[in-house]
């Protein structure tokens, strides 16, 4: 009898253990999306996307704890307004409190008119122009409100029913972003492209600037030839708080480019080679470098080399909705 109750209570142990053992691996996991574009066809085309997001996933997974089956890589044709979207959305949910999930983006970034988006949030005025191959003045953006967005392969395409075409507006993402966090999930998202601001003159044709005109994603010669259409519905809304648990990495200030380049032979953005350089590699220091800290030494870097090359770049960290005092890619409390 005593056998058989010694036995129970082993397998009992067991059992909890096996539970805990469960529990403990599904908190804190790292998910990752990797997102990068070269071939955008003709003049748009850019060189160091593809290098960028594949990089930055082999860090996280060697450095950072991301597991290869929690992180999804989409470059040129996979990188469609549909298929970004879809796997952003099966993060949203598959993470759960207590974890973190990163949104890596590198490619083409625009500007899409406030007045026409579904949601009326933008305050900031934006002009912007550019000196054409005859030396004119042409204005790219009037002065109004703006959206920014990224720029999916299939950005010209109407497939998505909206009035942006397949562009996928700040609002969009920032709907899925804050989902996440109102869950628990610390969302990070590192944008190596362009999107906003006025024209920054780089002199040298050896960078191009990760910026592509509306004009040019359908294909008009100047803004006032966009047949721009009203969705159905709008409204007008004030975000509301992220519970302190987004952050934003950007290539640049509004009123910046950020570059593509080549580091080494190896095509590159120049936000993104300086961020991976930067990173910290030992357990020592991964356990005690913020975001904040990371970014100060992110930013003067890229600043120093943009303007060895004529241009001016100075990287971001956004912490409005978030806390920049946070370690680098750890897991956050479970609230």
């Amino acid at each position: 009898m005593k056998k058989h109750i010694l036995v129970g209570r082993m397998l009992l142990i067991a059992f909890v253990f096996v539970i805990a053992t469960s529990s403990a691996s599904a908190a804190g996991r790292k998910y990752g999306l990797f997102v990068g574009i070269n071939a955008y066809g003709g003049d748009s085309n850019l060189k160091g996307c593809v290098n960028d997001v594949t990089k930055m996933r082999e860090a996280m997974m060697t450095n950072y704890g991301f597991a290869a089956a929690d992180t999804t890589l989409l470059t040129d044709a996979a990188a469609t307004r549909a298929a970004i979207l879809t796997n952003l959305k099966k993060y949203q949910t598959l993470a759960r409190a207590g974890d973190l999930f990163l949104f890596d983006y590198s490619g083409h970034g625009t500007l899409w008119p406030d007045a026409y988006s579904e949601e009326i949030d933008e305050t900031k005025l934006i002009y912007m122009e550019q000196t054409n191959d005859k030396g004119e003045v042409e204005v790219l953006y009037p002065r109004a409100t703006y959206d920014s967005a990224i720029v999916p392969v299939d950005a010209d395409s109407y497939s998505s029913g909206k009035a942006w075409g397949n562009l996928i507006l700040d609002d969009e993402l920032y709907a899925i972003f804050s989902a996440l966090t109102r869950k628990g999930v610390q969302v990070v998202l590192i944008s190596d492209s362009c999107h906003s601001g006025t024209i920054d003159k780089a002199k040298s044709s050896e960078y191009k600037k990760r910026e592509i005109a509306l004009v040019t994603i359908f294909g008009v010669k100047k803004y006032s030839d966009l047949k721009l259409k009203k969705p159905r519905k709008t409204r007008r809304v004030t975000l509301p708080p992220a519970k302190g648990l987004y952050l934003t990495l950007t290539g640049s200030k509004d009123d910046e480019f950020s570059l593509d380049a080549s580091f080494r032979g190896v095509p590159m953005g120049l936000f993104t080679a300086t961020l991976l350089t930067k990173l910290p590699v030992s357990a020592g220091l991964r356990a005690v470098m913020t975001y904040e800290e990371l970014m100060r030494e992110v930013s003067r870097a890229v600043a120093e080399q943009a303007v060895k090359w004529d241009s001016n770049q100075h990287p971001q960290l956004n912490f409005d909705y978030g806390n920049p005092k946070a370690l680098v890619f750890s897991v956050p409390a479970v609230r």
